[in-house]
């Protein structure tokens, strides 16, 4: 885990122009009666038989493939020659997106970490290894820089890399190396559904991709009735939801971000929900103190517990931690910008922070 825009129809075919046979230049000539009908018979059976090798002829032929063509988040224009066959995916989030659409078989190499830091397992939490049977697949590393040489080697028609992976090495990747290579990096939860259409249009999912926006869509309407519902969510609880820790401080979600987007749709509210800081870095355990949040969502998973947090600066000074609002959650749901985040994370996130309180009323 790690963090920090439709579909392409064919062209129609073409119609060939027709072709003039006569020639108005060619000289004429006397014809016997006898000669003149034999050449009106045949002239007539000529005609009828152009006639339907004409029609035939204008019969639609199948649609050609065409080159199908997106703008990504970070407004670079993806195109594909045709459907491609063989995908790299760089990125539980985007893994989650290429998974939902039916496109595992397609899928040619995934990302890893360094095998210093736990390959595989450094970059995706063990149900999705299991679920998306990612074992097997050729394993890109990322850190500290995007192996190149071995996506190129792959020979993919697409790679689609997400929140973490650096867009000037996607750019290589297209530019010098030919390779359509797609940026995934939503800052809410309604463009987590534009992603999914995009890569949906590259890869000729759009049925399937259609059917997942519903679902997602579905879920946050259902969510935000809620909330708005002031006969059922009577408060809006300051929180902080952290993904990760350090000796010094917490790992959040500061303006302008999915995550803090998910906090706010779920009926919270974010504790440096205006500092753009928390974009930049983890955010001081006097920070924390201070803005004295409700309470505290944690998230677990990549060696994280709560024993992990609770070691972290000011920690039980806390007032959340003193009244026992802590939670934790699967890290994934709440830091991987993915449509589980929606379908999953987002009501898991809203029982927390409005416990008692049912979806839908």
């Amino acid at each position: 885990m790690h963090l920090n825009a439709k579909s392409g129809e064919p062209s129609d075919p073409k119609t060939p122009s027709t072709v003039s046979d006569s020639d108005a230049s060619r000289p004429r000539r006397r014809f016997g009666i006898g000669v003149l009908l034999a050449v009106v018979i045949l002239t007539l059976a000529a005609t009828l038989g152009g006639v339907a090798a004409w029609q035939a002829y204008q019969r639609p032929a199948p649609a050609p493939l065409t080159a199908i063509s997106v703008v990504d988040d970070a407004g670079r224009t993806v195109t594909v020659p045709s459907i491609p066959s063989r995908i790299v995916v760089l990125q539980p989030s985007a893994m989650d997106i290429v998974y939902r659409l039916g496109l595992r078989s397609d899928v040619v190499g995934v990302d890893c970490g360094a095998p210093a830091v736990g390959g595989l397992s450094a970059d995706y939490a063990p149900w999705q290894i299991q679920n998306w049977s990612l074992s097997s697949l050729p394993c890109i590393t990322w850190i500290p820089s995007l192996d190149l040489q071995g996506i190129v080697a792959l020979d993919p028609g697409l790679v689609i890399g997400s929140t973490g992976i650096e867009v000037s090495a996607l750019a290589t990747l297209q530019d010098s190396d030919h390779i359509p290579s797609l940026y995934l990096n939503p800052s809410t939860l309604l463009g987590i559904s534009v992603d999914v259409e995009m890569v949906a249009k590259l890869t000729g999912t759009t049925t399937l991709g259609a059917s997942l926006v519903q679902q997602m869509s579905s879920e946050l309407g259902i969510v935000q009735s809620t909330v708005g519902n002031a006969s059922l969510v009577t408060s809006i609880p300051t929180v902080l939801v952290t993904f990760y820790d350090d000796p010094t401080g917490y790992y959040t979600f500061g303006p302008g971000t999915f995550g803090n987007d998910l906090m706010v749709t779920a009926g919270a509210s974010n504790i440096a929900g205006n500092d753009t800081y928390a974009n930049q870095g983890e955010i001081s355990g006097s920070y924390v103190l201070a803005a004295n949040p409700g309470l505290i969502v944690y998230g677990t998973g990549f060696g994280r517990t709560l024993q992990n947090y609770s070691a972290g600066p000011y920690w039980s000074q806390l007032g959340a931690v003193q009244a026992h609002h802590v939670f934790g959650i699967d890290a994934t749901y709440v830091a991987e910008p993915d449509p589980t985040m929606v379908l999953v994370g987002l009501p898991t996130l809203f029982a927390i922070v409005h416990p008692g309180v049912t979806l839908g009323g």
